[in-house]
Formats: structure tokens, sequence, C-alpha cells
């Protein structure tokens, strides 16, 4: 029964230990992006010529987004958090299609870039950078780009769906 004690009180206090370190090795997620005014990144944005929806909400408060993605018949999941050791904002997540990503935001000015590598459903993989540019409060384009290339894959404007009262 000691041992048993002994072994519950090792736990609490790495626990403790654990999550007091954590707390004070990086910023929030919040923290960051109010600093590179990004928090307007949060809500709903419509491609108005496709329709595809992309929706960032906090999962967590100031630690993590879900992002959640409709393009066509292909949905996507993703969250958005702080490396405590680097305080780098990681972005991970999957898609309908079996397709998995891992990336890292960089926010400077009006532009936020994220990096990203993917394995598709069928194994292969690839690297995308996706940047993002605020042309104003509800108004953001976004251009996808393949390493090797200079001009984007892809480039639409997205607008801010306005919520009814």
């Amino acid at each position: 029964m000691k041992n048993y004690r002994n072994r519950i009180s090792m736990i609490i206090a790495f626990t403790m230990i654990c999550g007091a370190s954590q707390l004070t090795a990086a910023e929030t997620l919040g923290q960051i992006l109010r600093d590179a005014k990004w928090e307007g990144i949060l809500g709903t944005w419509v491609d108005p010529e496709t329709k595809d929806v992309t929706t960032f909400a906090w999962k967590i408060k100031d630690k993590v987004i879900e992002v959640r993605a409709k393009e066509g018949n292909r949905e996507s999941v993703s969250l958005v958090g702080v490396n405590a050791k680097t305080s780098e904002v990681f972005h991970m997540g999957a898609n309908s299609d079996g397709a998995s990503f891992l990336g890292q935001w960089k926010f400077q000015g009006d532009e936020a870039d994220l990096g990203i590598l993917y394995t598709s459903g069928d194994g292969q993989e690839g690297a995308l950078n996706i940047k993002y540019h605020r042309v104003d409060a509800d108004t953001m384009t976004v251009k996808v780009f393949l390493p090797a290339l200079p001009d984007p894959i892809v480039s639409s404007t997205i607008k801010r769906q306005k919520t009814e009262k």
C-alpha cells in the first residue's frame, strides 16, 4: 500500500512540474496571433466563386484552433497550436481522401505563410506553401504554391461569412 501511495505522489508531482513548465515555456497561440495582428483569421471564410468554406475557431481558447474546410466533396480538419519548446506555430490535420499533413505558420504584417508537408491518401508525399494576404478585415487572398514553381497553382479571394444577428 505504501509503495502504491509513493507512485501516485510521484505521478502527481511529475504532472504538476510538467504542467508548470509548459505554462512558462511559450507564448499562447492567442498571444502570438494578437501580437501579429492575425486574430482576425478566426471566423468562417467563403470563396464566392467555388462556395468552398473554411472555418477557424478556438477548440481550446487561446491554445488550439480547429480548422475545418470543405472544398467540393473533400473535407478536412486540422489543429493549430504552439510547440512549447520552440514557440513555432504548427498545423496538423487530415482530410476525407485519407491525406495527412503537418506544417508551420509564420505571420508578418498582412501576410501569413503556411508551409505544409503532406502524404496523400495513396501514399504520395509532397510539399505546399499557402500564402494568405489580408486585404481588409473581411477579405483575404489565398495562393497555393508548389516549391518548384514560381506561380501559384491555386489563387482565390475569400470573404468572411457574415453572421446573422
